[in-house]
This record gives C-alpha cells, structure tokens and sequence, in this order.
C-alpha cells in the first residue's frame, strides 16, 4: 500500500508541485436534460460536507495515482430505492448527476495567450 502525504498548512506565497507546470486545469460543462451545452449561461454551486470533502478528496488522489486520459465515473443522486456512494460521496436528492472524468490539458498559458 503506498501513501500519499499532505502537508495541511497552506501557505499561498508557495506553489505546490502540482501548480508548476500550470496544467492543473478544470473543464466543467454544464448540459440540459436534452444533452444540450449551456455552460455560459448558467452558474454551478456544490456544497460538500465536511466528511463528504474528504471523502471525494481521498478518491479523487487516488484516481489521480491510477489516471487514465478519459476514464469517469457517473453519480447518481441517492432516493429511496436507490442509495449508492461513489468516489466517496453520497449525492443528496436534490442533486443532479455528476460525471466525473479525467482529461489531459494544456498548460493555462495556452488558453490564455492573445490571438495573434
């Protein structure tokens, strides 16, 4: 069993090792019931518990140490008959379906330069 260790302190004026090579980068697209995009026009909010952070935050470093370009993962929110934890979570009833996936990205310079 390997371990992975946290320094908890957090110190702004240091970079993670993660941050150096600015390609710790997010995609989250938001899409109606039809499949349809509408991730400009919209606003996304998740609030976690405090064991539900660190729930998803344990499997989502240990995905990270088994990433695979494209692999994910479906959450369903949870109702009477159904009530599934994934990746350390639970969703609540009102929740929608999450996916999450792992995606290789550029450095944010590339998303960020002037078009020429």
């Amino acid at each position: 069993m390997s371990e992975y260790i946290i320094d908890l302190s957090s110190d702004v004026d240091n970079e993670e090792d993660f941050e150096m090579t600015g390609d710790n980068i997010a995609l989250i697209n938001v899409m109606d019931m039809s499949g349809d995009e509408i991730t400009q026009n919209c606003r996304v909010q998740i609030t976690l518990s405090k064991n539900a952070l660190l729930g998803l935050g344990t499997e989502l470093i240990r995905l990270a140490h088994e990433y695979k370009d494209s692999k994910h993962f479906h959450i369903e929110p949870i109702n009477k008959e159904y009530v599934v934890q994934s990746k350390g979570i639970m969703l609540h009833p009102e929740s929608c379906e999450l996916i999450l996936g792992c995606g290789d990205f550029d450095s944010f310079t590339e998303y960020t330069k002037e078009e020429v």
